[in-house]
């Protein structure tokens, strides 16, 4: 009965950290930092923060369907790279003067958003012809950020790309709350399409199952194919995002973007095994780093222990995972 007793409370404690324990760590990091720094708590900051981490919010929620469906994409990183520098030389050949016209700037939106899909499409078609699993994903992801990478180099030959734009659309989509509506429409979009359409749940299946999910005849190539492009579609989509926010563009613009994704991914409770995960969660989990570095640096925190905390962060949410997956099968085996 005791060991009962507390096999139940651990389950509760555990329960109750995954359900609230995000919101939670953004109540508390505000406090802390407020109390220090009075300044964090204003609106200027706050904004501050969201925008700064719309672009990894946005590549992270591509990043969550990946996962979610029992892989992950390592070249979103070098695809916002890619897409940073096009981006940039087509509004720069296209500004007159120092205004980028309305048009150039949905032009480079859509073609952002190709080049995304594009890259996508490749991971997955490659994927689902090898009936690759996670370790495939990660190696022939991380293939293609290589491939990528070389493209991006070799269009600007290394060459730093800065705006030539002070006006218009395109500047807009990079400063006040544009870049925030830009991630918090996507994430309600692809909620929605993940907790309410078939494609959804058979994302959840997918990613508990292969092999459950072929024998049920779910068409596993289609989705996992599926599930890239929308992927490389929110990195594509960040890129220009990036651009627009802080006006220059570089081969290295999207660096790390990858790994900051799948920080925010598994802080926001998806298992990096599959099968489960939430858009709303993942965007929880961005605030959380979003809030978190951002007071680290008010604080005048090092670098070094900055990464020292981040990684913490990520042993804990693995950690929180393992044990929440085995007081599961604890359970199923009662």
């Amino acid at each position: 009965m005791k060991s009962n007793a507390i096999v139940s409370n651990k389950k509760k404690a555990v329960g109750f950290l995954r359900e609230w324990g995000l919101i939670l760590a953004i109540i508390l990091i505000t406090i802390v930092a407020t109390i220090i720094r009075p300044a964090f708590l204003s609106w200027a900051n706050m904004l501050n923060i969201l925008r700064a981490y719309s672009t990894i919010g946005i590549a992270s929620f591509g990043m969550a369907y990946a996962v979610i469906g029992g892989g992950m994409d390592l070249s979103i990183g070098s695809t916002i790279s890619l897409t940073a520098v096009v981006t940039m030389l087509i509004v720069n050949g296209a500004t007159v003067g120092t205004v980028t016209p309305a048009s150039t700037a949905l032009l480079v939106l859509l073609v952002g958003i190709l080049i995304g899909a594009t890259i996508g499409a490749i991971n997955g078609a490659i994927i689902a012809a090898v009936n690759g699993k996670l370790a495939e994903s990660f190696i022939i992801t991380y293939a293609m950020q290589i491939v990528v990478g070389a493209v991006a180099q070799a269009i600007v030959k290394g060459h730093f790309q800065a705006a030539q734009y002070r006006a218009g659309l395109f500047k807009q989509f990079g400063i006040g709350f544009t870049p925030v509506i830009f991630m918090l429409t996507t994430a309600i979009i692809m909620q929605y399409v993940l907790v309410k359409t078939k494609y959804g749940r058979s994302l959840y299946f997918l990613g508990s199952s292969m092999g459950v999910a072929k024998m049920s005849g779910l068409k596993v190539k289609k989705i996992r194919f599926l599930t890239h492009v929308i992927c490389g579609m929110c990195a594509g989509l960040a890129g220009v995002i990036v651009v627009a926010r802080v006006g220059s563009a570089s081969v290295l613009q999207g660096q790390n973007y990858e790994l900051d994704a799948l920080v925010c991914v598994a802080i926001g409770g998806t298992s990096l095994d599959g099968g489960n995960g939430s858009i709303m969660r993942t965007l929880l989990g961005v605030m959380v780093i979003g809030f978190m570095m951002t007071a680290l640096n008010i604080l005048g925190v090092q670098s070094n222990a900055q990464l020292i905390v981040r990684g913490a962060i990520i042993v804990l949410a693995v950690a929180l995972d393992v044990l929440n997956k085995s007081m599961k099968l604890k359970e199923v085996a009662q």
